[in-house]
């Protein structure tokens, strides 16, 4: 392979440019909390996020290597957590893991990942704008709009209060991938059909891939986005080229196709997600606290520097214990962005009115005029807070000023590296105050294995999961005790001393038990024929063998477990999460994808673009 063939960032590595030394740099003094011994347990989805990567890595060590199975959940019966919850941040933090890290480190090194990420993709392509967008742009310019953009991105109110205030792992993520996206189809897009469209295309649909495995708020809220820019951008190509029509068709087809692939790459996860999910009850995340209708923002909080540990407990929003600015530097940059089009014609207008309309849509999306959408689009309440919606406006913001920072800088003829060093301090000085958690708590041993998650359970009975077979709620089970035991003699929990089976029917005694994430199971001695019970929520892919012969189980109410019969003697039970038709369907759907995208990239003949100049500037 020849050096060309290498993608630009990849080259970066070994021969940085200033600017992106200096934008990682800076973006790093945003982690210097995650350095701090301790951890921020009391944000709002601290503990979530330190006890799904623990159950992970259970499923990982147990021979999952894609997890389905949490099994501490609901005090022992566990749930299939991550079939709906996207896993590519929890496989990041894995990586960690396996390399020798505690689980509380590796949550951190994944943050740290995703603010590199996040800076990096918005550096990225801010620079391909600078190219193919704005004219008069140079590589110097360019790339240090690119600088900018990116540490405004870093270092936006709401993407510090998804780390600090809401330590939302998999959202954080998300945030990270949004740029690489945007970035991937804008190439593609610019390229055409020229020679090496394929792998182009490829790299579109791997990045929309990785964007759904981030999170599923991505289906749901950032796909309507992409899919108006990439509209938008080709209705840019067909007025701008001109393109004949015939062309544009292609450049559309071609734009379908990556964005197909991207979705049957993430079939293995999307697939089971709509056909079992249904089957877990939904009401509880959807109602009461969780009711969209108690947390949307009000206009005047998007200017509001408050900022604050709490939640979004007022309906009213005057007493939110959380902040939901935008920013001031983002605010005023954009209005800048959008005022000075006046006198000015082309590519660059057009896109700066594009994001200015997508601003403005999300940040109305949000507010209690727009609750009409929310009722009209029943799906939306899945989103459960309508302020999760900043994740996009804080993007289109960044966009904005991005764009804005490629016009400024390519008509200042005294650009230089220390003006925008000067610059990216202001900005990083101007979110200094939101750099901390509320509090730092020591990483003790339990807070790392099952009985973190029992003693939140415990603590927040309302957060129990049920599935649609239960048919009593409950706080407590027969594993409880186990949990609370050695909570309270502080010693690592033994996942084999979990009583999963019982005897319901008949007389017999449960001999030993073993727990091991997807794999459970023990021996039994029975008296008389008669009936067992296996603690677990009876749910699609559970495969039961008795003395090693695979035997049907039935729903054991009311609180929807697993029971089966069993005649006298000594036996012993098995029970291994399996997989079930959905998921073998999504698995076949995105292995075959994901194999087509790598043939066509490998082989595509030019080399790739992905990061480097784009095919085909418009401007």
């Amino acid at each position: 392979m020849t050096r060309g063939a290498f993608p630009l960032l990849l080259r970066r590595l070994w021969k940085p440019d200033r600017c992106w030394l200096l934008l990682t740099a800076l973006t790093a003094l945003a982690l210097l909390p995650l350095t701090a011994p301790g951890y921020f347990y009391t944000a709002h989805d601290g503990r979530h996020s330190i006890f799904f990567v623990t159950m992970f890595d259970e499923a990982i060590r147990d021979g999952a290597l894609w997890p389905i199975w949490a099994m501490h959940h609901n005090q022992g019966y566990g749930y299939p957590t991550f079939l709906i919850q996207a896993p590519l941040a929890f496989y990041v933090a894995e990586f960690f893991v396996l390399g020798g890290m505690g689980i509380t480190a590796a949550v951190k090194c994944t943050w740290a990942v995703a603010f590199l990420l996040s800076g990096w993709g918005m550096y990225g392509w801010v620079r391909h704008w600078a190219a193919c967008v704005v004219p008069g742009s140079t590589a110097h310019s360019g790339a240090l709009a690119g600088l900018l953009a990116g540490l405004l991105y870093v270092y936006a109110p709401y993407h510090l209060l998804d780390i600090y205030v809401r330590a939302a792992l998999a959202e954080t993520m998300l945030i990270g991938w949004l740029p690489w996206v945007f970035w991937a189809f804008d190439v593609l897009i610019v390229g055409g059909r020229s020679p090496g469209w394929q792998g182009r295309m490829a790299l579109a649909a791997l990045a929309y891939t990785g964007l759904i495995l981030t999170h599923a708020f991505a289906l749901l809220a950032v796909t309507p986005l992409l899919a108006a820019y990439l509209l938008f951008r080709l209705w840019l190509q067909k007025r701008h080229l001109p393109l004949p029509w015939t062309a544009l068709a292609s450049q559309t087809a071609t734009v379908a196709l990556a964005g197909m692939a991207g979705i049957l790459g993430a079939a293995v996860f999307l697939v089971p997600l709509l056909l079992e999910g249904p089957l877990l009850s939904q009401e509880i995340w959807v109602s009461d606290t969780y009711n969209y209708a108690r947390h949307y923002v009000h206009f005047g909080q998007f200017f509001s520097p408050f900022w604050g540990y709490g939640y979004s407990d007022d309906p009213a929003g005057a007493n939110d214990g959380m902040g939901f600015q935008i920013g001031l530097l983002l605010i005023s940059l954009g209005i800048v962005a959008t005022t000075a089009l006046s006198s000015l014609r082309g590519l660059y207008p057009r896109m700066v009115l594009f994001w200015a309309g997508a601003s403005s849509v999300s940040l109305y999306w949000m507010t209690p005029a727009a609750g009409w959408i929310w009722e009209a689009l029943p799906l939306m309440a899945i989103l459960q807070f309508p302020w999760r919606l900043l994740t996009l406006a804080t993007f289109t913001f960044s966009a904005l000023a991005g764009l804005m920072l490629c016009r400024l800088l390519a008509t200042t003829t005294q650009a230089s590296v220390p003006s925008a060093l000067l610059f990216g301090m202001a900005i990083v000085l101007a979110s200094s105050p939101y750099l901390r958690p509320a509090a730092y708590d020591p990483v003790e041993p339990w807070r790392e294995d099952g009985r973190a998650v029992f003693e939140f359970e415990r603590a927040h009975p309302d957060m129990l999961g049920y599935t649609t077979l239960v048919q009593e709620r409950f706080t407590e089970t027969a594993l409880t005790p186990q949990y609370a035991s050695a909570l309270l003699q502080d010693v690592p929990l033994d996942t084999d001393r979990l009583e999963r089976l019982g005897v319901v029917g008949g007389r017999g005694t449960v001999i030993d038990h073993y727990s091991r994430s997807h794999h459970f199971g023990g021996r039994v001695l029975m008296s008389t024929p008669g009936t067992l019970q296996i603690r677990l929520y009876a749910f699609p892919g559970w495969q039961i063998r008795v003395d090693g012969l695979p035997v049907p189980y039935r729903v054991s109410h009311p609180h929807g477990l697993m029971e089966i019969d069993v005649a006298a003697g000594a036996h012993t039970i098995a029970v291994h999460m399996g997989n079930t038709p959905p998921r073998t369907a999504g698995l076949v759907l995105s292995t075959a994808t994901l194999l087509t995208l790598l043939g066509l990239w490998a082989h595509s003949t030019q080399q790739n673009p992905f990061f480097g100049k784009p095919a085909a500037p418009v401007a």
